[in-house]
């Protein structure tokens, strides 16, 4: 590590060399400072030309020229995005000269300053596909996950939820880029990449990046391409997203408060037969049940439901001083969900801190973040029971143990009282989190522009997590399981270490060329314990979950991982005159999770950019304000797979796992499948972009088209049984690729004012296509052979609906192709050449089996859109966001289970689905192509209307938020949103929610 520090210190130095030598002779100072106009806020980054001298404002906006040659001169100052200015500026020697200066800005979108990695940049200036999402851009409402902040937002991100409160989210950027291992992108909040890879770290089962108040959020900036991306390496193939929260504001302390209440509704359910038609059905296809039937009308989901409220406060102090300032915040939030028994209940604190010291050299930033989340979870079988449970049953009975009603005979073939889980059993847990960071940067005297930096940061979480389900339950009963009580205490602590330099100045060799190098050093290592309890057969319930019953059976586990990845990275960005722009980075990772020979990747990205409208054939043109071309190319790494895969692993039996030799029951000792020779996942993508500003900058977009093509897939695929401890291995098998094109609008419409109504309105657009191109090349090229099948669902014995296969999208569901009658139904047929008649013979064998099955339709939308329009006039504004997705499939898993009378035949009746009053099916179809269904969509997804007001001389803003206000689809389940698998199976419904709240400043 010395060795590499002498190396990064030695470069960065000797390119600062280029820097400018103190002048002989009859010389004098010019120096100033540079803000902006209006604000006086200091700007730095300003491009300063002197003469053939160049330089650059510090953080402070200051400049400095030292050893001018006497006489008089003229002094420029240039940033993209601002209106350049120019002085006349006489030297004298010995003396200095004084030249402050204030720049307008002219392009807002240029002017920005975004966060990447390990540095900021004016958007002007980037040569990638990123795209930051500011505060007053957010969605709003009732917002638990941070992710929902940005959903809509940006073109190409895909922000999946499962509709529970602060239910588990999936986010994509630009398509999947694996199967086995994590497609979630890499989280960086403040500078600390959290978690150990990909996604949001460890949590008791919901969302991980729960624990993080959204009301703290400044910014989130997406990293799309690779090129952005690539200096986080390893973890970056999935694009990164990087959350700056609030800071503290200039001026005395100032306290805002904020209060918000919400009720929450089901928008649609599972369609289920009523009670006559439930009756009728029985009588026709089941008579022997009949007797089973009680006189009631239950409508079994609309008493597991309810009108969900949730409250929300939040209190934030902001200050500063003369070289310091500071946030505090803390809050509290409790949203109950529209399925009884589930909430989520979040109480978190948060610390901003900044302090510059010695003449404003060092800058020191702490932030600190810690909650406590708690979760109740709906108990297993709640949703899919009140789907099946008869709904011509009652709900109460007094001769039963539990007062529930529940099927007699406590066969293992009938449906179990929904009401009796909820008021029974328990499933809830608890995550503590806490993340923090300490960085410094200091400013080196001998030279303007070289910092050392420094992020000493750590990431602690730890969960409780308990599920109790009693002796009583009829499910128990059923089963004989006896009741169960299980018990998980995780924990995970990640930290790490990040030491690199930075210059940031002019190029003398070449006037009009700045530079902005950056290298380093990056440690991280994680330590996590996954214990976890499980007793079944319980010798009481009276504990509940309060003490540990003696049980039947018991098993407990231990699983204690660690990890390591060490970086070393670097990277450089020239500009030469706001018109050339060329950026380079490479970054080589060591990660423990491969074998020694493997253990180390390198990560290479380079992007080009063309400022067009700097050139001199386009003065003249007033046509384009701005016009870039971007290229950038990358290659990154995915290592987001579990631990330990190169060694065997061996795991202790228990009282569940034992080998009987005579009458005695031995405990084994089992070893694992391993692959020494595992390597990383390796991505290679490239972006063509372009950037244009139009009509004196009132209109705004992008185009990208990349391609992204990942190779070395990590999966688990079946291997010859007996040839590696097991009969599936874990290995580098197979590659895929997405293509696809981005389209991001931004437009001013009316310009507001007093009295004149304001409206700024975007729109994005993002087009990608997924295949895969192999995943078991030992079948050489025939696609038939190399598939495997995937995505379970319920009904039947191992019944897979979903395929991967070469030449298709990731997870097509694979399935026969339905005949129709002339009535535009799906045809039912019994007895000899039923499948002929039902199905297409595609072989042409005269028989129906798995070789006439065929990929059709995939999970993923072929097309995202959305917008999202910003109004104001006078005191009041209006948002809204809309979205909509195109092309996209999902199974029907409610109906395909559910939707044939032979469940009518069970022990006691299962409810039916009603498209069995359409399709007539009297056995199940679980692999017709009926059950695919469109789920194309429209969704307005946030409505907002403020009011802003000044009341005791404070300022108020009032505001009503309704959030999923319709939907528009064919699709005919609960949410054509039904996960990034596309399967709909007993999902949990998603909810409308109107929210109404105040905040107050003072």
């Amino acid at each position: 590590m010395k060795r590499h520090s002498v190396f990064l210190i030695g470069g960065l130095l000797a390119a600062a060399l280029i820097s400018p030598l103190t002048a002989q002779g009859q010389t004098g100072t010019v120096r100033g400072r540079v803000t902006e106009d209006p604000s006086r806020q200091p700007l730095p980054g300003v491009t300063v030309t002197l003469g053939s001298r160049v330089t650059q404002s510090r953080p402070d906006g200051e400049y400095a020229f030292h050893g001018v040659p006497v006489g008089t001169d003229t002094i420029r100052f240039r940033l993209i995005g601002y209106g350049a200015a120019a002085r006349r500026v006489t030297i004298t020697a010995g003396q200095d000269a004084a030249v402050d200066v204030s720049l307008s800005r002219e392009a807002v979108n240029l002017s920005a300053v975004v966060v990447t990695g390990y540095g900021e940049q004016r958007a002007g200036n980037i040569t990638g596909a990123v795209t930051p999402v500011s505060v007053e851009n957010f969605n709003r409402g009732r917002v638990v996950s941070p992710e929902l902040l940005i959903q809509g937002k940006v073109a190409g991100v895909q922000v999946v939820d499962n509709n529970e409160p602060g239910g588990g989210l999936s986010l994509r950027i630009r398509g999947p880029s694996s199967v086995n291992a994590s497609s979630d992108p890499l989280i960086v909040l403040d500078g600390v990449p959290i978690g150990t890879g990909s996604g949001g770290g460890l949590s008791a089962g919901r969302n991980p990046l729960n624990f993080l108040n959204p009301n703290d959020i400044e910014t989130i900036t997406v990293l799309k391409d690779a090129s952005s991306a690539a200096i986080y390496g390893a973890n970056a193939a999935n694009g990164v997203v990087l959350i700056q929260t609030k800071s503290g504001a200039r001026g005395r302390p100032e306290f805002e408060y904020s209060v918000s209440t919400s009720a929450s509704s089901i928008t649609k359910r599972p369609t289920m037969l009523n009670a006559e038609q439930f009756r009728s059905a029985v009588q026709q296809f089941a008579p022997q049940n009949v007797s089973q039937l009680g006189s009631a009308n239950t409508d079994w989901y609309d008493l597991i439901g309810r009108t969900a409220y949730g409250q929300e406060h939040n209190l934030s102090v902001t200050g500063s001083g003369n070289s310091m300032n500071w946030r505090l915040s803390g809050g509290f939030l409790r949203q109950d969900g529209v399925i009884q028994g589930t909430t989520t209940e979040r109480l978190s604190l948060g610390a901003n801190f900044q302090q510059l010291l010695f003449d404003d050299r060092l800058d020191i930033r702490v932030f600190q973040r810690g909650s406590r989340t708690f979760d109740e979870f709906t108990p297993g079988g709640v949703l899919s029971n009140a789907a099946q449970m008869g709904p011509t049953q009652p709900v109460n009975d007094a001769t039963t143990t539990t007062g529930f009603y529940d099927w007699p005979g406590n066969t293992l073939q009938s449906p179990d009282n929904p009401l009796a889980i909820l008021d029974l059993a328990t499933d809830q847990g608890t995550t503590y989190r806490s993340i923090g960071s300490l960085q410094s940067a200091y400013r080196l005297p001998f030279l303007d522009g070289l910092r050392a930096h420094m992020n000493v940061n750590y990431d602690l979480a730890r969960t409780d997590r308990q599920t109790f389900t009693p002796s009583v339950l009829h499910s128990q009963r059923k089963t004989g399981n006896g009741g169960s009580d299980y018990r998980a205490n995780q924990s995970q602590m990640n930290t790490g270490l990040e030491l690199y330099g930075s210059y940031q100045g002019a190029l003398d060799l070449l006037p009009g060329t700045t530079m902005d190098l950056t290298g380093g050093y990056s440690f991280q290592q994680s330590h996590a314990e996954y214990p976890w309890y499980l007793a079944t057969g319980l010798s009481t319930d009276l504990l509940g979950g309060n003490g540990v019953a003696s049980a039947r059976t018991v098993q407990n586990f231990q699983d204690i991982q660690d990890s390591r990845l060490v970086s070393f990275f670097g990277r450089m960005n020239f500009n030469y005159l706001d018109r050339y722009l060329i950026g380079a980075s490479v970054r080589r990772d060591g990660s423990s999770r491969f074998g020694p020979d493997n253990a180390w990747g390198t990560f290479p990205a380079f992007s080009l950019g063309w400022r067009l409208s700097e050139e001199s054939f386009m003065r003249g043109q007033d046509l384009f304000d701005d016009l870039k071309f971007r290229f950038s190319w990358a290659r990154t790494g995915n290592q987001a797979f579990a631990n330990y895969q190169q060694y065997a692993t061996y795991v202790l039996g228990d009282g569940q796992t034992q080998a009987q030799f005579g009458g005695t029951y031995i405990p084994t000792l089992r070893p694992s499948a391993y692959d020494p020779n595992i390597l990383w996942e390796e991505s290679k993508s490239t972006d063509f972009g372009v950037d244009f500003s139009i009509m004196n900058q009132r209109v705004n977009g992008s185009i990208d088209i990349y391609t992204k093509t990942t190779d070395d897939l990590i999966f688990t695929v079946p291997v010859a049984a007996g040839t590696n401890l097991s009969n599936f291995l874990t290995t580098n098998i197979g590659s895929m690729k997405n293509n696809g094109m981005e389209f991001m609008l931004s437009t001013r419409v009316l310009n507001g004012g007093r009295g004149a109504i304001g409206w700024t309105a975007d729109f994005t657009a993002a087009r990608n296509t997924n295949e895969l191109v192999s995943i078991n090349p030992i079948f050489g090229s025939n696609a038939a052979a190399q598939q495997i099948l995937t995505g379970i669902v319920s009904g039947g014995v191992g019944t897979y609906i979903q395929v991967l296969r070469p030449g298709s999208p990731v997870n097509s569901f694979f399935v026969y192709e339905h005949r129709y009658g002339a009535d535009g139904k799906p045809v039912f047929a019994e007895g000899a050449g039923a499948d002929t008649a039902m199905y297409v013979d595609r072989n042409g064998d005269h028989r129906i089996n798995q070789d006439d099955r065929r990929p059709f339709h995939n999970p993923a939308p072929k097309l995202m859109l959305g917008h999202s329009s910003y109004f104001t006039y006078d005191k009041f504004d209006l948002s809204v966001a809309l979205r909509a997705h195109m092309g996209q499939y999902v199974y029907n898993n409610v109906a395909s289970n559910l939707g044939t009378y032979a469940e009518v035949g069970r022990a006691s009746p299962y409810n039916l689905h009603a498209s069995v009053l359409e399709t007539g099916f009297k056995t199940p179809q679980y692999l017709s192509d009926y059950y695919v269904e469109d789920a194309s969509f429209i969704r307005m997804d946030n409505i907002t209307l403020g009011y802003t007001f000044s009341f005791a001389a404070r300022p108020f803003r009032a505001f009503g938020t309704l959030q999923n206000a319709f939907t528009m689809t064919d699709y005919t389940g609960v949410d054509p949103t039904a996960g990034l698998r596309g399967l709909d199976n007993n999902i949990y419904p998603r909810s409308r929610t109107f929210t109404a709240g105040m905040t107050v400043r003072f």
